[in-house]
């Protein structure tokens, strides 16, 4: 199992990271999340991605969430168990959830995960990026949007 880091920019953007993937965590106001998912999670992270948005939904509830995935290359099943079981857990603390994914693998992934999840409409998946970004801006009008947020400052 590789080594996992946490770290917290100046920017204030959390980054956790293994040596085949990562998740960068930034919230442009309160009750909004923008995740990142880059590479393989073959579950080394293990309950660490979900934990990251705890304080989020304990201060938040319910919260916006925004997840780009358009540069993860797969999760095995037992992540997307977890997924699927976290959003199941957390439905009433989730006002939506917003997912961006252009690979087709990764969009049926998801949709998978919506429907085992039983959560609905609740989450959204988007196969193009605009639509996706024009819901994340009406969410947070100050989101620098997506070209900046995947090159987060230190």
């Amino acid at each position: 199992m590789s080594a996992i880091r946490r770290e917290t920019l100046a920017c204030g953007t959390v980054r956790l990271s293994s040596e085949r993937c990562s998740f960068t965590y930034l919230r442009p106001r309160p009750g909004v999340v923008f995740m990142r998912i880059v590479g393989t999670d073959k579950g080394e992270f293990g309950t660490a991605p979900m934990d990251e948005l705890r304080e989020d939904l304990s201060r938040y509830s319910p919260i916006e969430l925004f997840i780009e995935m358009d540069e993860i290359t797969g999760a095995n099943l037992p992540v997307q168990e977890a997924w699927t079981a976290w959003f199941n857990t957390h439905r009433p603390a989730l006002k939506s959830v917003s997912i961006l994914t252009r690979s087709k693998f990764m969009h049926f992934t998801a949709e998978v995960v919506k429907f085992f999840s039983r959560t609905g409409e609740l989450i959204r998946v988007y196969l193009e990026p605009r639509p996706f970004e024009e819901a994340l801006q009406r969410a947070a009008p100050d989101f620098p949007g997506l070209e900046a947020a995947r090159k987060p400052g230190p």
